[in-house]
C-alpha cells in the first residue's frame, strides 16, 4: 500500500511541475527545485520525478503526436492536467520498461480522478488502453520503419522532439547524417559530470574517494579532471567529498573553456557573464588562490550561487560584481577575460530539455547582437598581450564562427591566438571535421584559435570556444 501511495505522490509532483512549465513557461529545473522544497521526498523519489519531468520534456513533440493520433479531441482542447498525465504515462510505457504497464495506467487514472472532473479519468483510461492495444499490434506485426536518412524535416522534428527550425538548420550546416546523430543526442539522457577541485585533491585522490563510496565513473577524454558518473546513489551534493570541497558539478566542455583561458598564477581575470559560476570557480582554483578573479553577472541572485560555492571551496581570490557585461568597467586591465556569452543553447538541449521549446529562430539575430556588444566591451578590458576567450554552448555558426570573423575584422588590435596545445591529440585531429565545413574558406586561417565541439564527434556537450590575443607587450 505504501508503495502505491509513494508512486502516486511522486507522479503527482511530476504532473504539477509539467503543468507549471506549460502554463508559466517556467524552466523545468527551477520548477523541480521549487516542488522539492514544498514536499518531503526521499532522494530516490526526487530522482524518479526528475527523470519523469526531463524525459517528458525531451520527448514532448513525439508524445504529443502519439496522443493526438489516439484522441478524438485536438490537443489544445485537452486540459493541461489530462495532457500531461498522458505524456507522463506514455513516456513511462515507452522508456521505463521496468514499470508494469498496468501500474502506469492505474496511477494515471487515479491522478485524473484527483483533478475533480469526472470525465477525465475515463478519457485517460480509454486513450491509454487504445495506446496499449496499438502497441501490441505493432509488436505482433512489425513493419519496416522508414529510415531516418529518408525522413522529412517534419518527421525528424516529431520523432526526436526538436523544433523543425533547428532540424532544418542542422541539416543545412552539418549534413543530414550528422544532423540525425545530433538529434539522437538531443533526446538522450545526460550524465552527471563532476570536476575535481585541484586545490583540495588530485583526480587520483578523488578516484579513491569515489571507489570507496561505490560510485561508478569514468574519466573525461577532453578534461582529465572531469568524472562522468555511471552509477551514483543520490545527487552529487549528497556524496562524500562534496561539502568538503573536493569536487564540483560541471559540464566537461564548460570546464575545457576555462582551461583555454590558460590562467597563470598571479593573473587578474574577468569572467564577464559568470553565473552560475562554474568557470569562475574553476579559474580561481587554477590560480591556486593567487591573483584575482572577478565574476561579473547582471543577476545578483545567480551570483549568490557563486558566493555560496566560494565558501564551500575555500577560495579567497574570487570576487563578484553585479553589472551588465556590455557596460562593465574595472580599475585596471585584465590579463585574461572570459566571455561565456548568452546563446541559443542548442549544444546542450539534452541537458536543458525545455530550452528547445523556448527558443525561436528569430532569437538568433537578437542574441548575435547581444554577443557582439559583449565582445566589444570585453575587448576594452584586456591589457596589451592579454587574451580574450569567447565561448557558447551553441551549434549555430552565426553565434560562433561568424562572430569571431566579425570580431577579428572590426577589432584590428586583436589577433587569433593558437590554443591547439591544450586540445587532446585525438580531438585535435578532428578539428578539421568540425571547423572546416563551418568556417568555409576561412577555416585554415582561424582553425587553431577556435573549435566547435560536437557531442557526436567528441563525446561532450556542443560547445564553441575561441581565443584572441590583444596585440602589444604585457606591461
Amino acid at each position: 500500500m505504501t508503495t502505491a501511495i509513494t508512486g502516486l505522490t511522486s507522479r503527482k509532483v511530476a504532473l504539477e511541475t509539467l503543468i507549471k512549465v506549460d502554463k508559466q513557461k517556467a524552466y523545468s529545473n527551477l520548477a523541480l527545485n521549487a516542488a522539492f522544497k514544498r514536499s518531503q521526498m526521499s532522494e530516490r523519489d526526487r530522482a524518479f520525478v526528475t527523470a519523469l519531468v526531463q524525459g517528458v520534456m525531451r520527448n514532448k513533440l513525439h508524445l504529443d503526436e502519439v496522443i493526438q493520433s489516439l484522441s478524438r479531441h485536438p490537443l489544445k482542447k485537452l486540459s493541461p492536467s489530462v495532457l500531461n498525465i498522458l505524456r507522463l504515462s506514455i513516456f513511462q510505457i515507452e522508456e521505463m520498461s521496468d514499470i508494469p504497464q498496468s501500474a502506469v495506467v492505474n496511477v494515471a487514472v487515479e491522478l485524473a480522478k484527483s483533478g475533480g472532473n469526472k470525465g477525465h479519468a475515463p478519457f485517460v483510461n480509454g486513450v491509454l488502453r487504445s495506446y496499449l492495444r496499438h502497441k501490441e499490434k505493432q509488436s505482433e506485426h512489425p513493419e519496416i520503419v522508414e529510415a531516418d536518412i529518408d525522413s522529412s524535416e517534419e518527421k525528424l522534428s516529431t520523432d526526436y522532439s526538436v523544433p523543425q527550425w533547428i532540424v532544418r538548420r542542422w541539416i543545412a550546416n552539418f549534413g543530414k547524417e550528422e544532423a540525425i546523430a545530433l538529434l539522437k543526442f538531443a533526446k538522450s539522457t545526460p550524465p552527471v559530470i563532476v570536476r575535481t577541485c585541484d586545490t583540495a585533491i588530485t583526480p587520483e585522490g578523488l578516484e579513491t574517494v569515489f571507489e570507496n563510496s561505490g560510485i561508478k565513473f569514468h574519466r573525461g577524454q577532453l578534461v582529465d579532471s572531469c568524472f562522468i558518473i555511471d552509477k551514483m546513489k543520490g545527487p552529487p551534493e549528497k556524496q562524500p567529498g562534496y561539502s568538503e570541497g573536493l569536487f564540483s558539478v560541471q559540464d566537461e566542455a564548460a570546464a575545457f573553456a576555462a582551461i583555454v583561458v590558460e590562467p597563470q598564477k598571479g593573473d587578474f581575470i574577468i569572467d564577464l557573464c559568470a553565473a552560475p559560476g562554474g568557470k569562475a570557480l574553476q579559474l580561481s582554483e587554477m590560480l591556486d588562490n593567487t591573483g584575482r578573479v572577478i565574476a561579473v553577472d547582471i543577476s545578483e541572485p545567480r551570483l549568490n550561487l557563486i558566493k555560496k560555492n566560494r565558501t564551500r571551496l575555500g577560495l579567497k581570490n574570487l570576487e563578484t560584481a553585479v553589472a551588465d557585461g556590455r557596460q562593465y568597467r574595472t580599475d585596471r586591465l585584465a590579463d585574461k577575460v572570459l566571455l561565456d556569452a548568452p546563446c541559443t543553447g542548442t549544444g546542450v538541449i539534452n541537458r536543458r530539455a525545455d530550452l528547445r521549446y523556448q527558443r525561436e529562430e528569430l532569437d538568433i539575430e537578437a542574441l548575435v547582437e547581444l554577443q557582439r556588444e559583449l565582445l566589444a566591451n570585453a575587448s576594452t578590458l584586456v591589457k596589451p598581450g592579454g587574451t580574450l576567450t569567447y565561448s557558447t554552448c551553441s551549434l549555430e555558426p552565426e553565434e560562433n564562427f561568424d562572430n569571431i570573423r566579425w570580431f577579428l575584422r572590426e577589432f584590428e588590435d586583436f589577433e587569433a591566438d593558437d590554443f591547439s596545445h591544450l586540445i587532446p591529440a585525438q580531438i585535435r585531429e578532428q578539428c578539421s571535421v568540425t571547423s572546416g565545413p563551418m568556417c568555409k574558406t576561412e577555416a585554415e586561417m582561424n582553425r587553431l584559435c577556435q573549435i566547435q565541439l560536437l557531442p557526436t564527434q567528441h563525446g561532450v556537450s556542443g560547445f564553441f570556444i575561441a581565443r584572441m590575443r590583444r596585440k602589444g607587450n604585457q606591461g
